[in-house]
């Protein structure tokens, strides 16, 4: 299996920490770990994340549910992805599916040899509802918001574009007693690997009685 972390937002130390435990915690079952150079930049990703097709997809949901696209349907920062997607010359669809296909070859090239990847899910603990992260927040761009999601999202998004399986699991906790996820991917088609792994893993270090230290409205 392959170990790997990378991207614009520095992994907190919680998570570096999670990580390495499942790493070792691995090592112990019998796989063998090695660290591999991140196949791609998260910048990468961003530029793909709003295409021509957002806003026509966007509005042929609307129009299959009798909505319309407005503020009443859609959250503050998602109109205004509709909104910018809107005016993004066609000619940039091509680009775009260059762009993917190059991504997809790269990944792909850089991990088959692995029988899993071993990512974090995300490079920092959970954060509080609201900011820069947040889909309702009126007053972030389109622009910000994009950079912000893949930043966080920069283990999770790209295996979308790959379409490579994968599950995130909490494995381990933050100080506070928050779940911090740790991402198992595998190889195209293979989740038969993916499941047995998640599987001892689950057994191994088991997360049905945990309870967080704070809860949703909880000021203290």
């Amino acid at each position: 299996m392959a170990r790997t972390s990378w991207g614009a937002v520095k992994l907190e130390p919680e998570v570096v920490h999670a990580v390495r435990g499942t790493a070792t915690l691995l090592e112990e079952m019998g796989h063998i770990v090695t660290d591999i150079e991140a196949p791609y930049e998260p910048v990468e990703y961003s530029r793909t994340y709003i295409a021509p097709s957002t806003a026509s997809l966007l509005e042929e949901a609307a129009r299959t549910m009798g909505r319309t696209v407005s503020a009443d349907t859609l959250e503050p920062v998602n109109l205004k992805r509709y909104e910018y997607s809107r005016n993004l010359p066609i000619s940039r669809a091509g680009d775009l599916q260059e762009a993917l296909r190059k991504m997809r070859f790269r990944v792909g090239e850089a991990t088959h040899t692995f029988d899993i990847l071993l990512t974090p899910t995300m490079p920092i603990v959970a954060v509080p509802h609201g900011g820069i992260y947040s889909a309702t927040n009126p007053t972030i761009s389109a622009e910000e918001y994009v950079e912000a999601d893949v930043a966080i999202c920069q283990y999770t998004g790209v295996f979308n574009v790959t379409g490579q399986p994968s599950v995130s699991l909490p494995l381990a906790q933050s100080a506070s007693g928050l779940p911090i996820g740790i991402q198992i991917v595998g190889r195209f088609g293979d989740e038969a690997t993916l499941v047995r792994v998640a599987r001892d893993l689950e057994e191994a270090m088991p997360w049905r009685d945990r309870r967080p230290k704070i809860r949703a409205g909880d000021s203290s």
